[in-house]
């Protein structure tokens, strides 16, 4: 049987279409498998530390003049190594555009919380936490989302910040509405 540092990715997954299309590389005895996207921009690496078997995973956007990831993470689990690796890969295009402009960015989402199906309340909706989860779940329900499913962004419109559920599907990205970011 056959080693390998993650398993196949899904059909339909960016990460699939970079292995066919573009670049899988994993040599034999090796903790490292290594995927560049189709185009050659993305460079998406794997890395197994055996001893304590974590996967350190890293995007990198080969037309930059540092050779820094542009996203990174590390996770303890084989089957997730390979669902951030895909999500990294999807999102490959924008991840590049966070880093010249950050705040467009999501605020951080722990996987704790994706597992329990919560994302803590913000700070602007502490002394209301019941209209966070109304509108959060409402969202979710708008969007037909699962709870497991989404990150939360903000968006400036008319000089005015906004909390939005954004997730893809396939090639594109959408957002749904969840409330402003200073309560009235």
């Amino acid at each position: 049987m056959e080693h390998r540092i993650l398993p196949a990715a899904p059909e339909d997954s960016e990460l699939k279409r970079w292995g066919k299309e573009g670049t899988r590389h994993a040599p034999s005895h090796s903790n490292v498998v290594r995927f560049v996207s189709p185009d050659e921009r993305f460079g998406l690496r794997a890395q197994v530390d055996d001893p304590v078997q974590g996967y350190l995973i890293e995007l990198f956007a080969h037309e930059r003049e540092r050779d820094e990831p542009i996203s990174r993470t590390i996770v303890d689990e084989r089957d997730l190594a390979l669902e951030v690796a895909a999500q990294m890969a999807a999102a490959a295009d924008d991840l590049d555009a966070l880093i010249d402009d950050p705040h467009l960015g999501p605020t951080t989402v722990y996987k704790e919380d994706i597992d329990r199906g919560h994302v803590d309340t913000p700070d602007e909706y502490e002394d209301d936490e019941d209209e966070w989860e109304e509108a959060l779940e409402e969202a979710y329900e708008n969007a037909e989302l699962k709870r497991s499913k989404g990150t939360l962004t903000t968006k400036t419109i008319d000089g005015r910040d906004y909390y939005y559920l954004q997730w893809r599907e396939g090639d594109k990205v959408r957002s749904q509405y969840v409330a402003p970011v200073s309560p009235s």
